[in-house]
């Protein structure tokens, strides 16, 4: 009979080990610090002042499409957005204030080649509608929007996950779409969040 290594059964050990390291699908948590019902949570979301979200955005406009790199920094009416390429190429910023420049706006729009409601975007992303415009349709599911139309474009809500450091969640994918143009981000990270 042969004799197996004390070398091997180790490696057999570790090995086997490493097998039953299986990925678990990351599990939802109950959204308690916000409020429970929708309306109410809506209310609180959409008072929310300021945040920072980090994360890629997709923008597919017929034939054309583009990924970037996205940072929004929320603060009051004043947002601070930018975009980058691979590998941090091609980073771009822009700054808004309550009066929304123009020419800023026209900046974003050329380099982007489609012009995006980026004061409703604020809201959107938050998983709310926006305040200001009227809903054509909304669709909650568990006290989460889960799809929404306004101003002519259509929101889908396709995941919600935990934000680190809080007991709530908040859209990590969401994709925004008008009849000329697709546009899906994912948020990697929340920061700041609170009136």
């Amino acid at each position: 009979m042969p004799r197996i290594s004390l070398w091997r059964c180790f490696a057999l050990f570790i090995l086997s080990s490493l097998t039953a390291c299986v990925s678990v699908p990351r599990l939802s948590l109950p959204a308690v610090d916000l409020p429970a019902e929708w309306t109410a949570r809506q209310t609180t979301l959409q008072s929310w002042a300021r945040f920072d979200l980090r994360g890629k955005v997709s923008i597919v406009r017929g034939e054309q499409s583009m990924v970037a790199g996205v940072r929004w920094r929320q603060r009051g009416d004043a947002l601070r957005l930018g975009l980058e390429g691979p590998l941090g190429t091609a980073a771009s910023e822009w700054s808004f204030d309550s009066a929304r420049s123009d020419a800023t706006l026209a900046d974003l729009e050329g380099r982007l080649g489609v012009a995006l409601p980026i004061a409703s975007v604020r809201y959107w992303a938050l998983g709310v509608p926006d305040p200001a415009l009227e809903v054509q349709s909304i669709e909650i599911i568990a006290n989460r929007l889960h799809a929404l139309q306004q101003q002519g474009w259509s929101i889908r809500y396709l995941d919600y996950a935990p934000v680190p450091g809080a007991r709530f969640e908040l859209p990590r994918r969401l994709q925004l779409e008008s009849s000329e143009v697709r546009v899906r981000m994912f948020i990697e990270s929340w920061e700041s969040l609170g009136p």
